[in-house]
C-alpha cells in the first residue's frame, strides 16, 4: 500500500537547534593528551571516545600521509585544551564501545562543547552510533551549516545521484534524490529513492522517526547516509535513524 503522507522525517527551522541543550555533568576528569580531533586520553590512562561525531584519521606513523583535514582536527582540540586540563564528561545510553573506549559528550574546562565545536568547523561529520542521540538534532544542524558553506570535510562535497548508483559505489555513502514509492509492512517501511535506490526501515527503527513527530511527504527530495550495498544488482540502504536524513 502506498501511503502519500507518513510519519517520518521534516527537518524544523535551523534556528531551532542553533545551540545544543546544556546537561550537568557526569562526571570530571583530567586530560593527557589529544589522540586525534574526535579521541582524548585521560590521566589514568582511559580513552574518551566523543559521541556523535567523526572526523578523519590520523597515520601516526606518518602524519603527512593522515586522512586530510585530520591534523587540523586534532589542532583545533589543542587550541582550547591542554594536558592537566579538566574535562566535563556526560554521558548518553551507552558508556562504552566495542573497544572499552568511554563514551561521552566531552566538555572543555570552560563548557565548550568540543564536539559541537569540530562539526561548526567543518572538521567532523554527524553520525549515530546504536542509541547515543541525546544531541543528535543540533550536531545535525551545525554539521548542515558548515555543509552549506562547504567548510572543511565538505569543501568538495558532491552527494551521489539515486539514478546513478553503480557497485563500484559500494561503502559508506551520500546519496541525494527523491522518494517515488512508499510500502509499509508488519516488518517495517520500504521507500523507492529515484525508482532505484531501496531504502528499508525496521518496524522498530521506525518508532524512533514516529517519536520524534518526523513526517515526510512523497516525491519529497532527501539526501541520506549510510552504507550502501548492492543485492541481486540493486542498490539498497538501510537506515536506522533520521540522523541519516540530512536537512
Amino acid at each position: 500500500m502506498q501511503y502519500l503522507l507518513i510519519f517520518f522525517i521534516v527537518f524544523l527551522p535551523s534556528s531551532l537547534y542553533a545551540s545544543c541543550p546544556r546537561y550537568s555533568w557526569d562526571e570530571t576528569v583530567t586530560l593527557k593528551k589529544i589522540n586525534d580531533g574526535d579521541t582524548v586520553t585521560l590521566e589514568n590512562g582511559r580513552l574518551v571516545r566523543f559521541i556523535g561525531i567523526n572526523t578523519p584519521e590520523i597515520n601516526h606513523r606518518n602524519p603527512s600521509r593522515s586522512e586530510p583535514n585530520a591534523l587540523e582536527a586534532k589542532a583545533l582540540l589543542e587550541r582550547y585544551l591542554r594536558p592537566g586540563d579538566k574535562l566535563h564528561l556526560v554521558f548518553d545510553k551507552t558508556k562504552q564501545d566495542k573497544y572499552g573506549r568511554k563514551l561521552a559528550y566531552v566538555y572543555s574546562k570552560t563548557g565548550r562543547n568540543l564536539a559541537l565545536l569540530q562539526l561548526k568547523s567543518g572538521l567532523a561529520k554527524h553520525w549515530v552510533i546504536g542509541k547515543n542521540d541525546k544531541l543528535w538534532r543540533c550536531f545535525q544542524d551545525a554539521e548542515r551549516k558548515a555543509r552549506l558553506r562547504k567548510k572543511g570535510v565538505w569543501s568538495g562535497f558532491k552527494p551521489l545521484r539515486a539514478t546513478r548508483l553503480e557497485k563500484s559505489d559500494k561503502g559508506y555513502a551520500y546519496i541525494s534524490g527523491r522518494i517515488t514509492d512508499i510500502n509499509k509492512n508488519k516488518k517495517g517501511m520500504i521507500l523507492r529513492i529515484d525508482k532505484r535506490l531501496i531504502v528499508s526501515i525496521s518496524s522498530a527503527k521506525l518508532k524512533i522517526f514516529k517519536k520524534n513527530g518526523i513526517k515526510l511527504l512523497l516525491h519529497e527530495k532527501v539526501l541520506l547516509s549510510g552504507k550502501l550495498i548492492f543485492s541481486r544488482g540493486e542498490p539498497k540502504l538501510t537506515i536506522y535513524h533520521p540522523a541519516q536524513m540530512l536537512p
